[in-house]
């Protein structure tokens, strides 16, 4: 932790005043949280004992005023999100690895493949499935990064041949936060693309 002393506490833009508030046991209900539809009737039936419902299916003047509260849910309740987390792999999969045109492009997540799994090419060059393909997003993810500041670190000294000569330069916090901004101006996609 070189540089703990340095960091600053996050400035508050908008903050949540913090209030204990009172944690209820809810009922028992039989409804199987592994599906789509059991996690839905979950989260419905949990509203339901806390009496807020469907606007359309109670007395207003009865319906306790939510607006100002935010309800979380806690547990295995986050299967929408599973599901757009796997459509998001299978749409990378379909793009970058299945078609073998895209193999023999040096620049191809194929080729991240080659160098991270290379026992596993096959399996990515069929369905990999959930897990492998995470694996790799998130493997592959680091290199990028890492590789962004790589080519950083050379743009700014040519001495810097890889990113052990980088740490062993020892900068100061400053210079590689200025690296940092850089790093984020220039290697984040944003609306100008």
């Amino acid at each position: 932790m070189q540089f703990k002393d340095q960091l600053h506490e996050l400035e508050l833009i908008e903050g949540i005043p913090v209030i204990k508030t009172p944690t209820i046991a809810a009922l028992a209900m039989n409804v199987s949280n592994s599906t789509v539809a059991g996690n839905i009737q979950s989260v419905i039936n949990l509203l339901e004992q806390g009496e807020i419902m469907e606007p359309n299916t109670f007395d207003e003047s009865k319906i306790p005023d939510i607006s100002e509260y935010v309800i979380l849910f806690y547990g295995n309740l986050g299967t929408d999100e599973q599901l757009q987390a796997m459509a998001a792999a299978d749409s990378i999969w379909q793009t970058f690895l299945q078609h073998s045109a895209v193999h023999l492009d040096e620049t191809s997540l194929m080729q991240d493949v080659s160098v991270l799994h290379p026992k596993e090419m096959g399996l990515y060059g069929l369905k990999p499935g959930f897990y492998w393909m995470h694996q790799l997003i998130g493997y592959d993810g680091i290199c990028r990064h890492l590789d962004c500041w790589r080519v950083e670190a050379q743009k700014r000294d040519m001495n810097c041949i890889d990113l052990e000569v980088f740490t062993a330069s020892e900068l100061s916090y400053e210079e590689i936060q200025t690296i940092a901004d850089s790093l984020a101006w220039d290697y984040v996609a944003n609306h100008k693309i």
